[in-house]
Protein backbone atom coordinates (compact mmCIF):
# COMPACT_ATOMS: atom_id res chain seq x y z
CA UNK A 1 0.00 0.00 0.00
CA UNK A 2 2.57 2.34 0.79
CA UNK A 3 4.08 1.67 -2.46
CA UNK A 4 0.99 2.71 -4.22
CA UNK A 5 0.53 5.87 -2.23
CA UNK A 6 4.47 6.96 -3.75
CA UNK A 7 3.10 6.15 -7.24
CA UNK A 8 0.01 8.18 -7.26
CA UNK A 9 2.22 11.14 -5.73
CA UNK A 10 4.45 10.52 -8.62
CA UNK A 11 1.25 10.27 -11.38
CA UNK A 12 -0.30 13.40 -10.01
CA UNK A 13 3.24 15.51 -9.87
CA UNK A 14 3.23 14.64 -13.36
CA UNK A 15 0.74 16.02 -14.06
CA UNK A 16 0.84 19.18 -12.48
CA UNK A 17 4.01 19.50 -14.18
CA UNK A 18 2.16 19.28 -17.52
CA UNK A 19 0.87 22.60 -16.89
CA UNK A 20 2.36 24.86 -18.96
CA UNK A 21 1.72 28.52 -18.01
CA UNK A 22 4.07 30.51 -20.07
CA UNK A 23 1.51 28.71 -23.09
CA UNK A 24 -1.46 29.84 -20.87
CA UNK A 25 -0.39 33.69 -20.38
CA UNK A 26 1.11 33.74 -23.60
CA UNK A 27 -2.66 33.13 -24.96
CA UNK A 28 -4.08 35.60 -22.60
CA UNK A 29 -2.00 38.04 -24.78
CA UNK A 30 -3.10 36.88 -28.23
CA UNK A 31 0.32 35.03 -28.79
CA UNK A 32 1.86 31.81 -28.61
CA UNK A 33 5.40 31.79 -26.94
CA UNK A 34 6.24 28.20 -28.55
CA UNK A 35 6.44 29.99 -31.73
CA UNK A 36 10.08 31.31 -32.15
CA UNK A 37 10.61 34.60 -33.29
CA UNK A 38 13.68 36.92 -33.13
CA UNK A 39 15.45 36.91 -30.18
CA UNK A 40 13.20 33.97 -28.71
CA UNK A 41 13.61 30.18 -29.00
CA UNK A 42 10.09 28.99 -28.92
CA UNK A 43 11.04 27.60 -25.20
CA UNK A 44 8.01 27.87 -22.87
CA UNK A 45 9.93 29.88 -20.12
CA UNK A 46 10.45 33.10 -18.35
CA UNK A 47 13.14 34.65 -20.70
CA UNK A 48 11.17 33.84 -23.89
CA UNK A 49 8.15 35.28 -22.44
CA UNK A 50 10.21 38.40 -20.73
CA UNK A 51 11.28 38.70 -24.35
CA UNK A 52 8.38 38.20 -26.24
CA UNK A 53 5.22 39.81 -24.12
CA UNK A 54 7.10 42.09 -22.02
CA UNK A 55 8.10 41.60 -18.03
CA UNK A 56 4.94 41.41 -16.48
CA UNK A 57 4.20 37.95 -18.13
CA UNK A 58 7.94 36.88 -17.68
CA UNK A 59 7.92 37.35 -14.25
CA UNK A 60 4.13 35.77 -13.76
CA UNK A 61 5.64 32.66 -15.69
CA UNK A 62 8.42 32.28 -13.60
CA UNK A 63 6.53 32.53 -9.87
CA UNK A 64 3.50 30.16 -11.19
CA UNK A 65 6.29 27.74 -12.70
CA UNK A 66 7.84 27.97 -9.49
CA UNK A 67 4.75 27.58 -7.37
CA UNK A 68 3.85 24.55 -9.52
CA UNK A 69 7.61 23.00 -8.29
CA UNK A 70 6.92 23.68 -4.74
CA UNK A 71 3.28 23.06 -4.62
CA UNK A 72 3.38 18.97 -4.72
CA UNK A 73 6.75 18.68 -2.93
CA UNK A 74 5.37 20.65 -0.04
CA UNK A 75 2.60 18.38 0.08
CA UNK A 76 4.21 15.14 -0.17
CA UNK A 77 6.62 16.84 2.95
CA UNK A 78 3.22 17.29 4.92
CA UNK A 79 1.65 14.33 4.51
CA UNK A 80 3.13 11.03 3.55
CA UNK A 81 4.71 10.95 6.92
CA UNK A 82 1.15 11.12 8.42
CA UNK A 83 0.89 7.60 5.90
CA UNK A 84 3.49 5.84 7.76
CA UNK A 85 5.62 6.68 4.17
CA UNK A 86 9.25 8.13 4.29
CA UNK A 87 8.83 12.01 3.63
CA UNK A 88 12.04 12.34 2.37
CA UNK A 89 11.66 10.36 -0.50
CA UNK A 90 8.15 11.22 -0.97
CA UNK A 91 9.59 15.22 -1.51
CA UNK A 92 11.94 13.42 -4.23
CA UNK A 93 9.87 11.31 -5.64
CA UNK A 94 7.17 14.72 -6.35
CA UNK A 95 10.23 17.41 -7.29
CA UNK A 96 11.34 14.70 -10.10
CA UNK A 97 7.95 13.95 -11.33
CA UNK A 98 6.71 17.33 -11.55
CA UNK A 99 10.23 18.42 -13.10
CA UNK A 100 9.61 15.30 -15.44
CA UNK A 101 5.80 16.58 -16.83
CA UNK A 102 7.44 19.77 -17.14
CA UNK A 103 10.07 19.54 -19.27
CA UNK A 104 8.37 16.40 -21.21
CA UNK A 105 4.44 17.25 -21.22
CA UNK A 106 2.19 14.38 -22.32
CA UNK A 107 -0.51 17.08 -23.20
CA UNK A 108 1.95 19.41 -25.51
CA UNK A 109 3.37 16.33 -27.11
CA UNK A 110 6.13 16.08 -24.79
CA UNK A 111 7.35 19.49 -25.43
CA UNK A 112 7.62 21.46 -22.44
CA UNK A 113 10.20 24.24 -20.65
CA UNK A 114 13.59 23.82 -19.23
CA UNK A 115 12.36 23.21 -15.87
CA UNK A 116 14.47 25.82 -14.01
CA UNK A 117 11.99 27.59 -12.26
CA UNK A 118 10.22 24.47 -11.30
CA UNK A 119 13.28 23.16 -10.15
CA UNK A 120 13.96 25.83 -7.93
CA UNK A 121 10.45 25.43 -6.46
CA UNK A 122 11.62 21.62 -5.55
CA UNK A 123 14.50 22.92 -4.00
CA UNK A 124 13.15 25.23 -1.93
CA UNK A 125 11.32 22.77 -0.34
CA UNK A 126 13.96 20.46 -0.24
CA UNK A 127 16.48 22.94 1.85
CA UNK A 128 14.91 26.72 1.43
CA UNK A 129 18.86 28.25 2.37
CA UNK A 130 20.48 26.80 -0.08
CA UNK A 131 18.23 27.21 -2.69
CA UNK A 132 17.60 30.74 -1.62
CA UNK A 133 21.35 31.18 -1.60
CA UNK A 134 21.73 29.58 -4.94
CA UNK A 135 18.95 31.51 -6.32
CA UNK A 136 20.53 34.95 -5.48
CA UNK A 137 24.26 34.23 -7.11
CA UNK A 138 22.37 32.61 -10.32
CA UNK A 139 20.68 36.48 -10.72
CA UNK A 140 23.54 38.15 -9.65
CA UNK A 141 25.39 35.69 -12.47
CA UNK A 142 23.00 36.73 -14.88
CA UNK A 143 23.46 40.36 -14.27
CA UNK A 144 27.46 40.02 -15.60
CA UNK A 145 27.53 36.77 -17.68
CA UNK A 146 25.52 36.95 -20.58
CA UNK A 147 24.69 33.70 -21.07
CA UNK A 148 21.79 32.83 -18.83
CA UNK A 149 21.63 29.32 -19.31
CA UNK A 150 25.64 28.91 -17.49
CA UNK A 151 24.03 30.36 -14.53
CA UNK A 152 20.73 28.75 -14.75
CA UNK A 153 22.68 25.43 -14.85
CA UNK A 154 24.89 26.14 -12.06
CA UNK A 155 21.92 26.79 -9.69
CA UNK A 156 20.31 22.80 -10.26
CA UNK A 157 24.04 21.91 -10.60
CA UNK A 158 24.91 23.62 -7.23
CA UNK A 159 21.65 22.54 -5.06
CA UNK A 160 22.15 19.25 -6.57
CA UNK A 161 25.52 18.50 -5.20
CA UNK A 162 25.07 19.76 -1.40
CA UNK A 163 22.22 17.43 -1.20
CA UNK A 164 24.00 14.53 -2.77
CA UNK A 165 26.06 15.52 0.30
CA UNK A 166 23.96 15.73 2.45
CA UNK A 167 21.46 12.88 2.01
CA UNK A 168 21.66 9.69 4.16
CA UNK A 169 23.74 7.18 2.94
CA UNK A 170 21.21 4.75 3.17
CA UNK A 171 18.46 6.65 1.48
CA UNK A 172 19.80 5.60 -2.11
CA UNK A 173 16.16 6.15 -3.27
CA UNK A 174 17.27 10.01 -2.50
CA UNK A 175 20.43 9.38 -4.82
CA UNK A 176 18.78 8.43 -7.64
CA UNK A 177 16.11 11.19 -7.88
CA UNK A 178 18.73 14.23 -7.15
CA UNK A 179 20.61 12.47 -9.91
CA UNK A 180 17.50 12.36 -12.15
CA UNK A 181 16.09 16.06 -11.41
CA UNK A 182 19.80 16.84 -12.61
CA UNK A 183 20.09 14.62 -15.44
CA UNK A 184 16.58 15.76 -16.73
CA UNK A 185 17.76 19.68 -16.16
CA UNK A 186 20.93 19.00 -18.19
CA UNK A 187 19.22 17.01 -21.39
CA UNK A 188 16.75 19.65 -21.62
CA UNK A 189 19.83 22.15 -21.97
CA UNK A 190 21.15 20.01 -24.64
CA UNK A 191 21.17 22.65 -26.91
CA UNK A 192 21.85 25.68 -25.27
CA UNK A 193 25.66 23.14 -23.84
CA UNK A 194 25.89 22.63 -27.96
CA UNK A 195 25.98 26.50 -28.93
CA UNK A 196 28.22 27.05 -25.62
CA UNK A 197 30.68 24.72 -26.86
CA UNK A 198 30.36 26.16 -30.57
CA UNK A 199 30.04 29.90 -29.17
CA UNK A 200 26.63 30.24 -30.84
CA UNK A 201 25.42 30.56 -28.00
CA UNK A 202 22.17 33.36 -27.57
CA UNK A 203 23.30 36.13 -25.53
CA UNK A 204 21.31 37.19 -22.70
CA UNK A 205 21.76 41.19 -21.68
CA UNK A 206 19.73 41.22 -18.15
CA UNK A 207 20.64 44.53 -17.64
CA UNK A 208 19.59 46.28 -21.06
CA UNK A 209 16.22 44.01 -20.31
CA UNK A 210 15.94 45.86 -16.97
CA UNK A 211 16.96 49.10 -18.12
CA UNK A 212 14.34 48.44 -20.79
CA UNK A 213 11.61 48.44 -18.31
CA UNK A 214 12.18 51.66 -16.93
CA UNK A 215 13.03 53.23 -20.25
CA UNK A 216 9.25 52.01 -21.47
CA UNK A 217 7.91 53.58 -18.04
CA UNK A 218 9.38 56.62 -18.43
CA UNK A 219 7.91 57.12 -22.34
CA UNK A 220 4.92 55.57 -21.01
CA UNK A 221 5.21 58.53 -18.75
CA UNK A 222 6.28 61.11 -20.67
CA UNK A 223 3.52 60.29 -23.88
CA UNK A 224 0.91 60.30 -20.37
CA UNK A 225 1.89 63.97 -19.69
CA UNK A 226 1.86 64.97 -22.91
CA UNK A 227 -1.45 64.19 -23.60
CA UNK A 228 -2.96 65.93 -20.36
CA UNK A 229 -1.12 68.79 -21.56
CA UNK A 230 -3.27 68.55 -25.00
CA UNK A 231 -6.20 68.19 -22.74
CA UNK A 232 -5.81 70.94 -20.74
CA UNK A 233 -4.51 72.94 -23.67
CA UNK A 234 -8.15 72.37 -25.47
CA UNK A 235 -9.95 72.89 -22.00
CA UNK A 236 -8.31 76.22 -21.93
CA UNK A 237 -8.91 77.03 -25.95
CA UNK A 238 -13.20 75.79 -25.07
CA UNK A 239 -13.13 77.87 -22.10
CA UNK A 240 -11.91 81.39 -24.32
CA UNK A 241 -14.48 80.62 -26.98
CA UNK A 242 -17.14 79.78 -24.24
CA UNK A 243 -16.10 84.06 -22.79
CA UNK A 244 -16.17 84.98 -26.44
CA UNK A 245 -19.24 83.68 -27.22
CA UNK A 246 -20.69 85.21 -24.16
CA UNK A 247 -19.38 88.95 -24.62
CA UNK A 248 -20.86 89.33 -28.23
Amino acid sequence: MIYLYYVLLGIVSYFIGNILFAKIFSHAYHGDVTKSAQGTSGNPGTLNMWRKFGFLPGILTFVFDMIKGLTPTLIAYLTFGKLGCNPDIAVYVAGFCVVLGHIFPVTSKFKGGKGIATSIGVFLVINWKLALVAFVLMVIGMLFIKFASICTLGFVLACSIVELIRCNPNNWVNYIFICGILTLVFVAHRGNIKRLLTGKENKTELWRMVKGIFKKRNKTQQVQNQENVAITEEKEQQTQINEIEKNK
